[in-house]
């Protein structure tokens, strides 16, 4: 079994990685030049929670530039934007009908993957990353890895790349109900943007009593939302669901840790995108989704609307992360 990433940032990046680590074929696609040319120069570098490792993984920037073959296995790890062009440039790239798995933020794209693939597979990705140099990723926090297959059920597929995800450091377990573990990742995705917004590590924030009660009222929202349009969401087995996260950020009488060292500073998907001024970010498939539905089912959505709004503002003008701090979100708000 050979695993193709497509998408070699932070998440795709720390998965090729940990499977390279544990002695599987990888090969990695990307569209950004200086970072396959430093992958292909000095190999990939894992950096983070396991240590440092160099990693001989080749890679491309083409799905056409891969010798696919029946064996493969595809990781779809791009942003949820560039889903669909990257699903398209594979399907033709190969005639084989190989399993993509989707470990992507929100829970649009196996239904985009699933035009261009018959087998399609989510995978609920909560692990902490990042990349922020070219041939570097960076593994901050060890969260689950869950899989399942779309719609529902575990194929074959799904088996044989969990128990090749159990040979490397991350936490894997399987659902056959993988909408629901990712719809449960969208909440806690909500607040992407609001450090993103502040510019707030995911440490700083959770010891930040403003951010804290902030962040839960966003969440909350979210799950006010999903609750009225019926949609069912589950955390991974012994974190339990969003509900959980909003009791600790309101209840718990302790500090959280902030790491004094950057490399294990946790910065969201949200805040990376601002930080390589890419001109969009995934706010439209976290706090869109939200929104969207808040509006179809009658649920006010204030907090994810402002968001969304401020998170797009910033991505266009290609401003920095940072720009705003919890207090004047508030009163933006209430404005």
């Amino acid at each position: 079994m050979r695993f193709v990433i497509c998408g070699a940032g932070a998440i795709g990046g720390v998965l090729g990685g940990q499977l390279a680590k544990a002695g599987f074929a990888v090969i990695l696609i990307d569209k950004i030049p200086e970072h396959v040319a430093a992958i292909n120069a000095h190999g990939l570098r894992l950096k983070g929670v396991h240590g440092t490792h160099t990693l001989p993984i080749p890679a491309v920037m083409q799905a056409s530039a891969v010798d696919f073959r029946p064996d493969d296995v595809i990781f779809l790890a791009v942003k949820s934007f560039h889903c669909a062009t990257a699903a398209a440039e594979l399907r033709r790239a190969t005639t084989l009908e190989l399993p993509i798995f989707c470990a992507q933020n929100g829970v649009a794209n196996e239904g985009i993957a699933a035009r261009y693939f018959q087998e399609v597979n989510g995978v609920m990705v909560l692990i902490g990353a990042k990349r922020l140099v070219p041939g570097e990723v960076v593994h901050t926090g060890n969260g689950p890895v869950g899989l399942g297959t779309y719609p529902t059920g575990l194929s074959q597929a799904a088996q044989n790349v969990t128990a090749a995800l159990e040979e490397t450091d991350l936490p894997v377990y399987t659902t056959a109900h993988i909408g629901r573990a990712k719809w449960n990742k969208l909440l806690i995705n909500l607040n992407n943007a609001t450090l993103g917004l502040t510019g707030l590590a995911t440490q700083e924030a959770a010891a930040h009593a403003a951010a804290r009660v902030w962040m839960a009222a966003v969440w909350e929202e979210g799950a006010r939302v999903l609750q009225a349009a019926g949609i069912a969401y589950e955390g991974p087995p012994g974190m339990g669901a969003i509900e959980e996260r909003i009791r600790e950020l309101r209840d718990s009488p302790m500090a959280p840790y902030v790491p004094m060292d950057d490399e294990r500073t946790g910065r969201t998907s949200l805040w990376q995108d601002l930080y390589h001024r890419r001109g969009e970010v995934e706010a439209e498939y976290l706090n869109g989704e939200i929104v969207r539905l808040g509006r179809q089912y009658g649920v006010p959505t204030p907090y994810n609307s402002l968001l969304l709004e401020l998170i797009t503002e910033l991505a266009v003008a290609r401003a920095l992360p940072g720009t705003y701090t919890v207090q004047q979100l508030r009163e933006r708000l209430r404005d």
